[in-house]
């Protein structure tokens, strides 16, 4: 992939659509995003507006006379991101068309794509507009939301019905094991915090904690893990859900995807027992909630720890409100996962 032209560099400044602050965020002009609909035949833009609050990619809502389409953007190349984020975009085309195509899950449809940077200097694809609003913006009664958290739920036995031989992000390369996969993947984080100038002695613990499960995560069986079905990245219209983003996803443990459900992030498996429930009652594979679960569990929480702990150095400044958040969450679930992992 090549880098931004300089060209385009120098003409950044009153044609940018403004996006909220970001280190990683590639921000459009007007000129580049008509380029780009131009060349999809699409040629009567009415209005380019910022789309969303993601922290990573810029999000484009782009109006014609007909219809909405949303543009997405993923940082440029001389934008310092993490080792795993490097060729997501591509991953998450991927993955939507493999929710497309094994499942019946709602997700806007992909028009087009260009991984060129010929128009754009970096990676984006087009994809249909949805007008629901994310479920933490939802007001509804007890028994809506009820059925909604079964219907999440539901959604993730459906994904993990996808199978695949070999573990990992397709991004970063794949493994014959669970075990090789989410240690390689760790080891890039810890290799992509020490590149930062910073330290991680709980990447490190993380590493010797997979070594110490070596035989629990060999024999887990392969699924596609979304590890990111938080309540912003489901949208809610007219009683129906539609899943978006699904750009962190890889080949792994499903019982990763249960990091999002019941009460988050910093409480252990055994702790969602009504969540275990409700997934048992659709999946093809119930999850019996033993020694061995809890285990690969908390793996996959220390690692989500992890990734919290090192983007803060690529994402915010010291002091800023997200930084001092991921590293509190970031030590809150490693100190849970080690209760269990010790």
């Amino acid at each position: 992939m090549g880098t931004l032209p300089q060209r385009r560099q120098k003409k950044r400044s009153q044609e940018e659509v403004t996006l909220a602050k970001s280190k990683t965020k590639y921000l459009a002009t007007k000129e580049e995003i008509a380029a780009l609909f131009e060349k999809m035949g699409i040629r009567d833009i009415t209005e380019i507006e910022p789309l969303g609050a993601g922290e990573f990619n810029a999000a484009y809502q782009i109006s014609t006379q007909a219809k909405k389409y949303v543009l997405k953007i993923a940082p440029p190349e001389v934008a310092e991101v993490l080792t795993y984020e490097k060729g997501m975009m591509e991953s998450e085309v991927f993955w939507y068309e493999q929710m497309r195509e094994h499942t019946d899950i709602g997700i806007p449809k992909v028009y087009a794509s260009d991984f060129s940077h010929k128009i754009v200097g970096a990676h984006c694809f087009i994809m249909e507009y949805l007008k629901g609003e994310p479920l933490w913006a939802v007001s509804c009664d007890e028994n809506e939301r009820e059925r909604i958290q079964t219907e999440k739920i539901n959604m993730l036995t459906k994904i993990h019905k996808i199978h695949e031989q070999k573990y990992g992000y397709l991004q970063s390369g794949l493994h014959d094991t669970w075990y090789e996969a989410i240690r390689a993947m760790t080891s890039a984080l810890v290799q992509d915090c020490e590149r930062l100038g910073r330290e991680t002695p709980d990447g490190r613990r993380l590493i010797e904690m997979i070594d110490k499960h070596r035989e629990i995560l060999q024999k887990v069986p392969c699924s596609m893990v979304n590890f990111d079905l938080w309540d912003s990245n489901i949208l809610y219209q007219n009683g129906k859900l539609y899943w978006i983003d699904p750009e962190r996803s890889f080949w792994g443990d499903r019982i990763a995807d249960f990091i999002t459900l019941g009460r988050g992030q910093k409480i252990p498996l055994y702790e969602k027992q009504e969540e275990i429930e409700i997934y048992n009652r659709t999946s093809e594979t119930p999850i019996v909630c033993g020694r061995e679960e809890n285990i690969r569990y908390a793996v996959a929480v220390a690692y989500l720890a992890l990734i919290e702990e090192v983007e803060k150095y690529v994402r915010y400044e010291p002091g800023e409100p997200n930084y001092i958040r991921n590293t509190k969450d970031a030590r809150d679930m490693y100190d849970m996962a080690w209760g269990v992992l010790f």
